[in-house]
């Protein structure tokens, strides 16, 4: 019970799955569709008068109909479903590319100051251009070192790639602050 319960609840998380089972389950309507018809026609072949090929005929096929179009529709859906992941995976990955052209035109338009380094940005990390991890992977894009930290990407444990140092301000600030809360406290302690 509990294996049926969690390839149910995979079903519902894996998109791919859920295309697979949509396809399978749409072809098992058509082919029992296409069954129930022929069983009617079979038995409506057995009869020789017209009144009574009628009620198999009528019964037999509207049910197998029903189960064709229910077939050809879950097969429809499938595709749908399919075509739409394919489609989404697509867009992230243009919606990634387009940020990072667009951070570099800005960042040469306005002349901002940065390291100018180039990682290669994998999917969660960011490596120097020689990582033997990145080696026989497609289409991985360079960036410059600022960029990567502001999507998010890690440093790469292997290859080790530069850090993007703090600001001075950051530290100053952070300092300031230790150094404010320390005076009262020991303003205090002399009291």
């Amino acid at each position: 019970m509990k294996k049926l319960r969690a390839a149910w609840q995979s079903l519902w998380v894996d998109v791919d799955r859920r295309v697979y089972a949509g396809r399978i389950l749409g072809l098992l309507f058509v082919t029992a569709g296409f069954v129930v018809i022929g069983k009617a026609w079979d038995g409506a072949a057995s009869i020789n008068f017209t009144t009574g090929q009628f009620p198999y005929l009528l019964s037999g096929g509207f049910m197998g109909l029903g189960l064709v179009v229910t077939g050809c529709t879950l097969l429809l859906l499938a595709t749908v479903r399919g075509e739409r992941e394919v489609m989404s995976q697509k867009f992230d990955e243009v919606t990634k590319l387009l940020s990072r052209s667009l951070t570099r035109m800005q960042a040469s338009s306005n002349g901002l100051a940065g390291s100018g380094e180039q990682v290669v940005a994998g999917e969660t990390t960011y490596h120097r251009p020689g990582c033997k991890i990145l080696q026989g992977k497609p289409g991985l894009a360079p960036v410059t070192l600022e960029q990567a930290v502001a999507e998010g990407l890690g440093p790469c444990r292997v290859c080790e790639p530069p850090v993007l140092a703090e600001p001075a301000e950051e530290k100053a600030a952070a300092g300031g602050d230790g150094a404010a809360a320390q005076a009262p406290q020991e303003a205090g302690s002399s009291k």
